[in-house]
């Protein structure tokens, strides 16, 4: 997944670039990496954050077996006791890593600028509902009894089944929202191209080849439009909030977020192939005496 994403944002920075020629650009991109730097190490701290929450959780899953393991042996009222602020312990800590976890979802979301503003700030919302609703539980377990914490138990179990469904929907909405963002990048800069292509054209150059490789362009920046479409309808069909037949909701889930993926992937490869074509274009106009550089790799 990573390794697919970085692809996409590299062809998508690197069209970008090569758009924007100038000091005032060369600025505003050295601005903009400095947000995504900044974006990034709040990210990279708020997920730090979460996996010592998670080390937190595992040594108090550990205690609690070990206390439920020992009053199974020793039936007796210490060890009830014991085993009963195990099991605070162990429902507070995996409060504490869910909340965590959502700390870090929510940064990585909102540093995701191929999201419209508008829908970053949708699922931020979501997300900080969640957190509330989990602090509001971890509160009342620091004071719950044995039956409640019990209870507070299969509620939180129940949230984790409807988080991991909402989770594979979130994840395609960012991933379709990335690809979009370097097609309607590649589409202003074929535009660009083309109207670069009819200078040419009416100062005499021979355009026929250049012409054909845009048009080869456009068609591959077409295909992996069609593609994209494709990922966003399966991605959109994953329900947001799971029914009562969960197991089967989460395979149909599952099925969903695969088929959205490959179609991911089939527009990142006519993107790639895309991008191969543009360097023959950038070297036809060099040759037609109107340079462009073109977009490294």
């Amino acid at each position: 997944m990573k390794k697919m994403e970085k692809k996409i944002i590299c062809l998508a920075v690197a069209m970008f670039l090569a758009g924007a020629i100038g000091a005032d650009a060369a600025y505003q991109n050295q601005t903009l990496k400095e947000k995504d730097e900044a974006a990034k190490a709040k990210y990279q701290e708020a997920w730090g954050q979460y996996q010592k929450e998670v080390n937190f959780f595992k040594a108090a899953r550990e205690n609690f077996s070990s206390a439920r393991t020992k009053l199974q042996k020793v039936k007796n009222a210490d060890n009830t006791k014991d085993l009963g602020e195990k099991a605070k312990s162990f429902l507070g800590k995996s409060i504490s890593a869910l909340i965590k976890k959502l700390e870090a979802l929510k940064s990585w979301v909102l540093n995701k600028r191929a999201l419209e503003e508008s829908d970053r700030q949708a699922i931020a919302s979501e997300i900080d509902k969640d957190i509330a609703w989990l602090n509001d539980k971890a509160l009342k377990a620091s004071t719950a009894t044995p039956e409640e914490i019990k209870e507070q138990a299969r509620t939180i179990r129940q949230y984790w089944k409807k988080h991991r469904i909402w989770m594979k929907k979130i994840t395609g909405q960012i991933w379709a929202a990335r690809v979009n963002f370097t097609i309607k990048k590649a589409e202003d800069f074929a535009a660009k191209l083309s109207a670069k292509a009819q200078e040419l054209k009416a100062a005499g150059k021979e355009t026929a080849q250049l012409e054909a490789w845009l048009l080869e362009f456009s068609g591959k920046i077409s295909l992996a439009k069609e593609k994209y479409e494709a990922a966003k309808a399966k991605f959109a069909e994953i329900k947001a909030e799971p029914g009562p037949d969960f197991e089967n909701e989460l395979r149909a889930a599952d099925e969903l977020f695969k088929a959205g993926h490959n179609f991911i992937k089939e527009a990142n490869r006519y993107i790639k192939k895309a991008h191969a074509k543009l360097r023959q274009i950038v070297n036809e106009m060099k040759k037609a005496g109107k340079a462009e550089e073109a977009p490294a790799e």
